[in-house]
């Protein structure tokens, strides 16, 4: 039989405790939640049944809903939803960069050719992609299209 009072006693006591962690204001907050799914994640059984699960599901979502807040992240949602994967990704690197079309010759080539690419009408090479995972020290798997190889 369930306790309507104790449940709802102890659902109080949680809810006291983990405000902060369902409600974050600020990038200070976001990283003391980071601490804690890291330290849920390592604590967590390798099993789905495992009860820190909701818990974990609960940091995820609450942390996802403040990521979603962020303009940079909302943004490259927005991109990102049914476009090439790998030119999302090109793009996000041009930005933090701070790159032009210009800055690319050396890895795709001309000016037009980077317009080209970035607006979809061409697509990224084999060479293309050696050249700016080199340039950029990430795996060349971030350039390649997920949804192609679906």
């Amino acid at each position: 039989m369930i306790k309507v009072n104790e449940v709802t006693k102890k659902y109080l006591e949680f809810s006291a405790v983990a405000s902060s962690v369902f409600h974050i204001e600020n990038e200070e907050a976001y990283q003391e939640v980071l601490q804690l799914l890291e330290a849920l994640l390592e604590k967590v059984a390798d099993d789905k049944d495992d009860p820190l699960m909701p818990l974990i599901d609960l940091v995820s979502r609450s942390m996802e809903g403040y990521e979603m807040k962020q303009d940079d992240i909302r943004q490259f949602v927005l991109e990102a939803e049914g476009k090439d994967s790998g030119i999302v990704a090109l793009k996000v690197l041009m930005r933090q960069y701070e790159l032009s079309f210009t800055d690319l010759k050396q890895e795709v080539g001309s000016k037009t050719l980077v317009s080209m690419i970035l607006s979809g009408q061409r697509s990224l090479t084999k060479g293309h992609i050696e050249k700016l995972s080199k340039r950029f020290h990430v795996s060349p798997s971030l350039f390649f299209d997920e949804a192609a190889w679906r």
